[in-house]
């Protein structure tokens, strides 16, 4: 049987946002009005919206081993971008490359390199295991704008065997997302649709961030769809024999948190603010991985534990790129009210855009 709580605001707007990259303990959910979530549930905020719909033990192995084969490695690559979802600076978190801090933020910083006493054009945050797959609605900052609005990303591009491979379990996923949030499922399926050829597969996703031993501060979402709902997760690694209890994902301002684990499932709300508690080792930590690859940074910052996680969603700003055969099938072949008969179904500040994208293919 499913559990359903509800679930009150323990602090305001105000105070949770001014916590924004720290960092919520297991010890924090514990007490009345708390909760820990181990079993099926459905969480709603006292107004009756969604927060979250927790399933465990609902994806077969079959398919969380196709994840596991398709973006292990990749997961563990680190990143510098993360911004306040990678937490608080702080120089044991941050690449060895980084030299003088300038400007220091909270949970971002320009700085001059230790290598070459150059003052870098980007600024960083403290590292991170993290990555995204699937399709992408920034330009790569590589090509100085000059490249597509929405791309492939690199994994993509660089490993289609791969991609292809992880297809069945991303589309497995999909079914379980529409099964459970069926009304934010529908919203955002047809959005994807929209722009099918950054879709993947026929679901309601475009985008698929994936990270490794990697225990957030606190944060809200930010680029996927506001009206659909983010999926997690969780894919233990079998090749790493650092094992944990604890990293449960929560979300302080209601008191509620969940422990996902290989084949669970949770859709939620990411836009409210989130984070996990600490990963709690279950064995002797070493740095014996498949290929002995964590150091002694790895075990301090605790990169080092067998927790792979997967969160599906659809970036908001992928309809600005909207197919152009789409466009001209609208029209008809001829003019056409582009106020009145496509605009009138997405956001407002699209509008100017899909003027532009209609005077083009016109």
């Amino acid at each position: 049987m499913v559990e359903k709580i509800f679930v009150e605001k323990l602090m305001t707007d105000d105070e949770i946002a001014s916590k924004e990259g720290e960092y919520f303990p297991e010890k924090f959910y514990k007490g009345v009005k708390k909760h820990i979530l181990r079993d099926d549930t459905d969480v709603y905020r006292k107004d009756g919206k969604l927060l979250l719909k927790f399933r465990k033990k609902i994806i077969p192995k079959k398919y969380t081993d196709l994840a596991l084969e398709s973006f292990l490695e990749a997961s563990k690559k680190t990143h510098e971008n993360r911004g306040a979802a990678a937490g608080v600076l702080d120089r044991n978190k941050m690449a060895n490359y980084i030299g003088t801090l300038v400007n220091p933020g909270k949970f971002r910083t320009g700085f001059k390199s230790s290598v070459s006493g150059k003052m870098s054009k980007q600024a960083t945050s403290n590292l991170s295991k993290s990555n995204i797959v699937g399709f992408y609605d920034i330009p790569d900052r590589n090509l100085k704008g000059k490249g597509a609005p929405c791309r492939l990303t690199v994994f993509n591009r660089d490993n289609p065997d791969l991609w292809n491979n992880a297809i069945p379990f991303i589309k497995q996923c999909d079914k379980i997302f529409k099964s459970l949030v069926p009304d934010r499922h529908q919203i955002q399926y047809e959005r994807s649709q929209l722009t099918p050829n950054f879709a993947i597969d026929n679901t309601a996703f475009s985008t698929i961030t994936i990270n490794y031993s990697w225990r957030t501060g606190l944060h809200r979402d930010k680029g996927d769809l506001h009206e659909g709902f983010g999926n997690l997760i969780v894919v233990e690694d079998p090749y790493n024999k650092n094992k944990y209890d604890g990293c449960f994902i929560g979300f302080p301002q209601y008191g509620v948190c969940a422990d996902v684990r290989t084949g669970d499932f949770l859709a939620m709300d990411v836009h409210e603010w989130h984070s996990n508690t600490e990963f709690k080792p279950k064995t002797r930590q070493t740095g014996g991985g498949r290929n002995s690859e964590f150091n002694e940074k790895d075990i301090k910052n605790g990169w080092h534990f067998n927790r792979m996680s997967i969160v599906m969603y659809l970036r908001e700003k992928m309809i600005k790129c909207q197919d152009k055969n789409l466009w001209k099938n609208k029209a008809g072949g001829s003019k056409y009210n582009i106020d009145q008969e496509i605009v009138r179904c997405l956001p407002p500040e699209y509008i100017n855009y899909m003027r532009y994208q209609y005077n083009m293919f016109n």
